[in-house]
């Protein structure tokens, strides 16, 4: 068959048109996010200098400018691409020990989220690649379709962002359902005891000075314990606030001497 007389063969090869890629301008590199994601997992850039907050509001805005014109398939690349990059990043941040374990638990759970985006990506192109009723293959004996588009009321990437919702609302949920630590205080004899037990004494007559009014408990507890010491102290500073009250005089306070 002889060649087209119109077909230059002295044209060079064309090349093929490069897929879209969301563009990033940020201080310290400006080009593509491939690009951007090469160098850094080959250590050729340097990833403290930039600014996730900018990456994130540009990824977010490129996303939308290439919606319509890019595939979902593509869009779902990109989508793990940023996640590894900030996985990346966040390796960065090991100044302090909180800030550490901040960090670690960031990187698991963005792992953990790339690995169920590429779990949801399999289960996506399995059910893709299936036989559906009314698409590839219909069933027998139906009637004339209506006039009107049979399709899905959602995409892929709307089922991706609803299971990342409902991970990330149970991971809060956990996070938050940090059991509560009760301080045991125990129950030492207080100044206000004290108080309440001398008046006590007082109104029924047994009263003669505040180190009759030491508690019993004390006296069977060994020399020196906590509880034995806080018995007397409450008392003697309770038989202080008598005296200052005029309730008591200050020879009803004094140790006795042997």
């Amino acid at each position: 068959m002889p060649p087209d007389e119109d077909e230059d063969w002295g044209d060079p090869p064309r090349r093929l048109p490069r897929p879209l890629v969301p563009e990033f301008h940020v201080e310290g590199f400006d080009g593509p996010l491939d690009l951007l994601l090469d160098l850094a997992e080959r250590q050729r850039l340097d990833l403290g200098v930039l600014s996730i907050a900018d990456l994130a509001t540009q990824f977010v805005a490129e996303a939308e400018r290439l919606a319509r014109t890019t595939p979902l398939m593509q869009r779902a690349d990109w989508v793990i691409w940023i996640a590894r990059l900030v996985f990346l990043r966040s390796r960065l941040l090991f100044a302090t020990q909180a800030e550490k374990q901040l960090a670690e638990k960031e990187v698991r759970r963005t792992v953990g989220q790339i690995e169920g985006m590429l779990e949801m990506r399999a289960a996506a192109d399995w059910l893709e690649a299936k036989p559906q009723l009314g698409v590839s293959v219909f069933a027998r004996g139906r009637g004339a379709v209506k006039s009107g588009v049979l399709g899905r009321q959602g995409t892929y990437f709307s089922l991706m962002e609803a299971c990342l919702g409902t991970l990330e609302h149970e991971l809060a949920r956990v996070e938050t359902s940090v059991p509560i630590y009760r301080i045991d205080v125990p129950s030492y004899w207080r100044v206000s005891d004290a108080l309440a037990f001398i008046r006590a004494k007082m109104r029924n007559g047994t009263f003669r000075n505040i180190w009759g009014c030491v508690p019993a408990m004390a006296s069977t507890e060994p020399e020196g314990t906590i509880g034995r010491r806080t018995a007397v102290a409450a008392t003697f500073v309770a038989g202080l606030e008598l005296v200052r009250a005029g309730d008591a005089s200050i020879d009803m306070i004094k140790f006795p001497v042997a």
